[in-house]
């Protein structure tokens, strides 16, 4: 019986250090009974916990206002470093938001989920699934279904149809295979017009081959009047396969040709659109 409780213990205070951290998901300034409450700990236990990783740079203390510290940036950074996709992303990124002017993606399948790793464009300003961290169902995001459309319906993780955000959001199993045989049809982009979110239009494409274990897609993101989702599909296709043939090692001759939406957005037919 002492076994079993000397066992146990560690764990149940990872459990709480756990739950406690989960609480600045996306926040941060949050006060002690914030934190307790949101953690579903008892107050005692959470300033406790809170000393202790305070003392040890991972959570911040401003006053009565607590934030995660730079401990947790540095582990983060660390694996972000050992990501060979998300390096190799970096330079298409950057390139690929200042000749088109959009927002640009690169986001990860977790699970039943999407999470975005990297983000550059400041459009849209509003709504915490938009921002660096961030998840969303793989079912509701272009960059969750390109990456679906990759997989055999045995090997999809237990999906998340809760109810879109948008009367064109995708809504049932039916709904999601049809979706993803054009996303197939057009040779692995997905184009979520409004779906996620009234107004917005995103254009993704999954980074690497069917059968890759990547888990990686890279999107583009602009208002829905005005964003050209064929050559915008195309472009960000082959922006794709760039950081693929990067992070595989392939020489530089050996790459697609660049994306065509910069040049139609200075001939005239494609509005560049600055937001960032």
């Amino acid at each position: 019986m002492t076994t079993a409780i000397s066992d146990s213990a560690p764990i149940t205070m990872i459990d709480r250090v756990a739950s406690l951290l989960k609480v600045f998901d996306g926040r941060c300034g949050l006060t002690l009974t914030e934190i307790s409450r949101q953690a579903d700990l008892p107050r005692s236990s959470t300033h406790r916990i809170l000393q202790r990783l305070v003392e040890l740079g991972w959570v911040e203390r401003e006053g009565y206002h607590y934030s995660l510290g730079i401990r947790m940036f540095e582990l983060g950074s660390q694996v972000v470093r050992r990501d060979r996709i998300h390096q190799a992303s970096l330079p298409v990124v950057h390139t690929l938001h200042r000749s088109t002017g959009l927002t640009v993606f690169l986001s990860a399948m977790v699970s039943s989920e999407v999470l975005h790793l990297e983000r550059i464009g400041h459009w849209p300003e509003k709504g915490d699934s938009w921002r660096l961290g961030a998840r969303q169902p793989a079912v509701h995001s272009a960059a969750g279904r390109a990456l679906l459309a990759q997989l055999t319906e045995a090997d999809w993780p237990a999906l998340d149809f809760s109810p879109p955000a948008t009367a064109y959001g995708i809504r049932t199993l039916r709904e999601l295979r049809r979706d993803l045989d054009r996303v197939r049809d057009r040779g692995g982009v997905a184009v979520d017009v409004q779906g996620c979110c009234a107004g917005v239009t995103v254009v993704a494409a999954p980074v690497g081959p069917p059968g890759s274990s990547t888990r990686a897609a890279l999107s583009l993101c602009g208002p829905a009047d005005s964003m050209p989702t064929q050559e915008a599909g195309d472009t960000v296709r082959m922006a794709a396969m760039d950081i693929w043939y990067a992070a595989s090692g392939m020489p530089r001759q050996s790459r697609r040709a660049r994306p065509v939406l910069p040049s139609l957005a200075r001939s005239g037919r494609t509005p560049v659109l600055s937001h960032g």
